[in-house]
């Protein structure tokens, strides 16, 4: 059988995961919520199964799994289909493949929202402790850093737009 495979972000990284929607479904259908006492600690053995989860990454990796957790559960609560979203194509490549995206660091943010208010498509999210984080990195529209560019504090950052242009149109 072959296992789904989507990117997700660990810790302002794009990385690669196997059998996420697998076992997301597994859990769910047998009770995992999100306060279900060591979810956490689930979903990095299940996950880790296929996936390669490195020891000093634990922490990260398991933020990162809560988060696409938590989004899953939300779909399935709400009676949507716990499908993915398609995020459509970028000159003929799928959205997915293109490693364009903003990074927070979060020691910089300070909360002022800017970033949110320019923020089109809702890439961006407010944190509980009241700064910013990449809620759904392939929302970002390939090219588009305004988000950066009114950060005072320089808190995004984006990849150089010339690794964009290893992305010629193809499939016209």
């Amino acid at each position: 059988m072959d296992l789904s495979y989507r990117q997700i972000l660990v810790d302002g990284v794009l990385t690669g995961m196997q059998g996420l929607d697998e076992c997301f479904a597994a859990l769910y259908d047998e009770g995992f919520r999100l306060d279900t006492d060591g979810l956490p600690r689930e979903l990095l053995r299940r996950v880790g199964r296929d996936n390669y989860i490195p020891r000093k990454a634990k922490a990260a990796f398991s933020d990162a799994l809560m988060r696409e957790y938590s989004r899953y559960v939300a779909q399935r609560d709400s009676g949507q289909s716990a499908k993915r979203q398609d995020y459509g194509k970028w000159r003929g490549y799928p959205r997915e493949q293109i490693p364009w995206f903003p990074v927070i660091d979060q020691d910089l943010c300070d909360g002022c929202g800017l970033c949110l208010r320019i923020c089109a498509t809702k890439a961006l999210a407010p944190t509980p402790d009241g700064k910013v984080d990449v809620s759904d990195p392939f929302k970002c529209v390939v090219g588009c850093s305004s988000c950066a560019n009114v950060c005072r504090p320089k808190a995004i950052t984006f990849p150089p737009r010339s690794i964009l242009d290893s992305f010629k149109i193809k499939g016209v």
